[in-house]
């Protein structure tokens, strides 16, 4: 019996070495792949991505890599395509980068630099692809996306540059999750949660599998607020873009221009909360709409045909699957492609109605149309000029504005406390330009850029669901120092947060 458990044992310890080496070894081939991104010019605002010989590990830690003068920094990988490489990392690594050249750079294994730029990316799923100006090294290697399914406890590790003091650190974990939902303005769907830990810096790097392959794309870090109302980092719950998103989605920018492409419907579909007093002195915005309602239909889109005429109806199901609100509503409409078929189930107090209708394609002169409806909602502005910088005049004076100290994943709360309200200093008649719009506070920002109307609607795209858009205005000739904020409540009214999707 004892030479049975001595034999088991001594097997259980060559199994466990093996492993163990195993993993090194796929660790020591995937290092070469990872390399961090730096971005060294930055502009006003976000690009609205998807619109338009030695031992490896010695090389990699054998000295520190140089980063003076870069303005942020993140982590990436390099996959090849059609025979190029090109480096995959988050859009919110690079989408501050200006457009000048020299705006962003990598660093090998070696600590070489190399300048690269945008291909395209997505803000929406957080994903962007660069393309090297000149030719890689050799020192560069690649690594492919994982085709299978990955499977619950399954092992994953980590590899990225946190805080971008610590290039190749390697963090080990299992996936604990698979299709979680975050909430917040940008990367809402398709997450791996994950035990292997990152950190800031470690964005836009690879998850890895046992084999070597990439899991998933690193993102977030989840986050719990203390009982003295600090946020605490939740080391063991992290998130991952799975690889298939992720691979469609730079498929779609190499064949589509640098764009992913996205159906359209041309319905408007929201949820109100009206603000009210829940005592103790403190007033909270409170749900009315238990269901996403179809609160407008997009001139000129195919949705005037199909569903005009059920305007106020509630959706109770996209393609037969439920939904209870905006967001999972959003959620099947990205499962959709162009030219596809989708199925509504739609209800009012009296009746229950299928409806079916083909989808058209997003494209510039949708999110046009958007940026038009919109803005002809807004009674204060009128649209003055489309180019080639989007202009508009004020209809009122002291257009009030309501600066937030930040935005939450909560409805914004103007009487708590969290915030401050004051006067802005516009005045009637006068012409601004907008240079971005988003959501902006004190602390907060996440403005995306503004040339014309396309790109006012990406921004709304991105921020309707928040219930307010947030404005840059700055006057012709003047110096941007003298950048003002306009707030547009999406219900016309600063008492009723109206979360918004315009698809």
């Amino acid at each position: 019996m004892k030479k049975i458990l001595s034999f088991l044992l001594i097997l259980f310890l060559a199994i466990s070495l093996s492993s163990a080496q195993t993993v090194s070894d796929m660790l020591e081939n995937a290092l070469s792949s990872v390399v961090t991104v730096a971005v060294y010019k930055t502009g006003l605002a976000n690009k609205t991505l998807g619109v338009r010989g030695d031992v490896v590990s010695d090389v990699a830690y054998e000295k520190a890599l140089r980063l003076s003068g870069a303005l942020g920094s993140g982590s990436g990988f390099v996959i090849i395509k059609n025979g190029k490489k090109y480096v995959v990392t988050n859009a919110h690594v690079i989408q501050d980068a200006s457009d000048e050249k020299g705006s962003i750079y990598i660093f090998s294994i070696d600590g070489t630099k190399y300048e690269v730029r945008i291909v395209g990316g997505d803000s929406f799923y957080d994903i962007a692809l660069l393309e090297f100006v000149g030719t890689p090294g050799k020192e560069i290697t690649s690594v492919d996306f994982k085709k299978s399914e990955p499977r619950i406890g399954e092992p994953v590790y980590a590899v990225g540059n946190p805080l971008g003091e610590y290039p190749y650190s390697v963090s080990n974990g299992i996936i604990s999750a698979k299709n979680r939902v975050r909430n917040g303005i940008t990367g809402k769907f398709g997450f791996l949660q994950t035990t292997a830990t990152i950190i800031w810096g470690n964005s836009g790097g690879p998850l890895l599998d046992e084999y070597g392959k990439v899991a998933g794309v690193n993102t977030k870090i989840a986050y719990a607020t203390s009982p003295e109302g600090e946020a605490v980092i939740q080391s063991q719950i992290n998130f991952a873009v799975e690889a298939k998103i992720a691979e469609r989605i730079i498929n779609d920018i190499l064949a589509y221009d640098g764009r992913v492409r996205r159906a359209y419907l041309g319905i408007e579909v929201s949820q109100t909360y009206d603000y009210e007093y829940v005592g103790s002195n403190n007033y909270a915005y409170i749900l009315k709409d238990t269901l996403a309602v179809i609160t407008a239909i997009i001139p000129a889109s195919l949705a005037e045909q199909y569903l005009s005429k059920y305007i106020g109806y509630v959706i109770t199901h996209v393609n037969q699957v439920e939904v209870r609100n905006v967001e999972e509503v959003l959620g099947e409409f990205e499962k959709i492609i162009p030219a596809e078929t989708v199925e509504l189930r739609l209800a009012n107090s009296y009746q229950v109605e299928t409806v079916q209708m083909k989808t058209s394609e997003l494209k510039e002169k949708e999110l046009e149309a958007i940026a038009n409806y919109v803005i002809e909602q807004v009674s204060n502005i009128q649209l003055l000029q489309k180019e080639p910088q989007l202009a508009v005049s004020l209809m009122a004076d002291n257009y009030h504005r309501y600066e937030a100290d930040r935005f939450s994943e909560r409805p914004l709360n103007k009487k708590s406390g969290s915030g401050s309200n004051r006067q802005a200093t516009q005045q009637k008649g006068e012409k601004y330009f907008i240079l971005a719009a988003g959501i902006v506070g004190d602390g907060y920002q996440s403005m995306w850029k503004v040339e014309d109307l396309t790109y006012f609607g990406a921004a709304l795209k991105l921020c309707g669901m928040a219930g307010v858009i947030d404005m840059y205005l700055l006057k012709p000739y003047d110096d941007l120092d003298n950048i003002e904020v306009l707030r547009y409540y999406l219900s016309g009214d600063e008492d009723v947060m109206k979360s918004t999707l315009w698809y």
